[in-house]
């Protein structure tokens, strides 16, 4: 006897125009970006109704909406096809988190005052996407690289980041931690990434408290008074960004290992170069303007031209990064499960 062939499979969405099918992909329930567009634009509400942002919701579309035109068009041209542009669209909610631009203030909902620089930051996201792949993937994160080049190019008059406190403690600050780990065990737990997240915190943690006992500390706009002793640890460790970039930046799968023990190692190293970073600011983020006397800190020596030009943020960050990157985006090569969550085309439901 020969096997009947059972019925085709239902042809997936399309659109038809001028005699051609283009197929529509869009997004699944499975889709952890769902999930994590759910976290970040939470966020961004609480940003806006509680945390005062210095952020308006124009500038947050206006982001988001190049971003996905953007990556909708290239995809299209690419490979006929319209995919619902997840990733891209985090990319810049990503931007519009971490980016600020001078002359915005909390409440200044429809101001677009300072656009190009957020589209500017989503273009070199995009671009970074699209032409750095050595190995057929993207190596960084996008936005990480965007919102860096901004920033190093523009700053201080221009733009500046997110403080790394967002709102004295409250009610709100509760429910904005709240939302940031859980949405971290929400999203994480099923991709396997909670180690490397442990693994930073834990070797942050230890290495901010040493610089902390040592009596480092930076200057910035929130407090009144100096950051340094235990103020400095809290402020630093369990600061709201730095939580953002551990849960939902570091942990991108695209761009980290692929082993639970390459996981944890990453997690540590880039908590050793973030903390490289720090001890060599001895303002906020390095751009922060104060009238204090931030040549008094111990450690601001460091910042003697020759050895500065030896173990400067630039060079340090530059330097690992190149060595871990590609090594780490080359072992995901050959994993076509990734491709098509990237795509989109993943009908898969995440591990429980």
């Amino acid at each position: 006897m020969t096997a009947q062939p059972g019925p085709a499979a239902a042809p997936g969405p399309a659109l038809r125009w001028g005699g051609r099918t283009i197929p529509v992909v869009l997004p699944k329930r499975g889709d952890p970006r769902l999930k994590l567009a759910a976290v970040l634009i939470t966020v961004q509400v609480l940003g806006q109704a509680v945390l005062d942002f210095k952020l308006s919701i124009a500038q947050i579309l206006v982001t988001i909406g190049v971003c996905a035109l953007v990556d909708t068009t290239v995809t299209l041209w690419r490979e006929g096809k319209l995919v619902w542009p997840a990733s891209a669209m985090l990319t810049g909610n990503s931007v519009a988190l971490l980016l600020r631009v001078s002359g915005t203030d909390n409440g200044d909902w429809w101001s677009l005052n300072g656009i190009h620089f957020f589209v500017l930051a989503a273009l070199i996201s995009l671009a970074v996407k699209y032409f750095v792949r050595p190995t057929g993937r993207h190596v960084f994160n996008p936005s990480n690289v965007g919102l860096v080049a901004v920033l190093l190019v523009f700053w201080p008059a221009g733009v500046f980041p997110q403080p790394l406190w967002w709102d004295p403690w409250g009610w709100p600050l509760v429910i904005t931690y709240v939302v940031l780990l859980g949405g971290a065990i929400w999203i994480l737990r099923p991709l396997g990434m909670l180690p490397m997240v442990a693994a930073f915190l834990a070797t942050f943690g230890v290495l901010v408290g040493g610089l902390a006992v040592a009596g480092d500390g930076f200057w910035a706009l929130w407090p009144p008074q100096p950051v340094t002793g235990a103020f400095y640890w809290v402020n630093v460790v369990a600061s709201p960004e730095v939580l953002v970039f551990v849960f939902f930046m570091m942990s991108d799968p695209r761009t980290a290992p692929r082993s639970r023990h390459g996981r944890v190692v990453f997690g540590g190293l880039t908590a050793l170069v973030a903390t490289g970073l720090l001890v060599l600011h001895p303002t906020e983020f390095g751009v922060t303007p104060q009238a204090g006397q931030p040549g008094a800190w111990p450690l601001a020596a460091l910042r003697r031209p020759t050895l500065a030009a030896v173990i400067s943020p630039a060079v340090v960050a530059a330097a690992l990064i190149a060595l871990a990157a590609p090594i780490n985006t080359s072992r995901l090569a050959d994993n076509p499960q990734l491709k098509l969550m990237e795509q989109g085309l993943s009908g898969e439901r995440d591990p429980q």
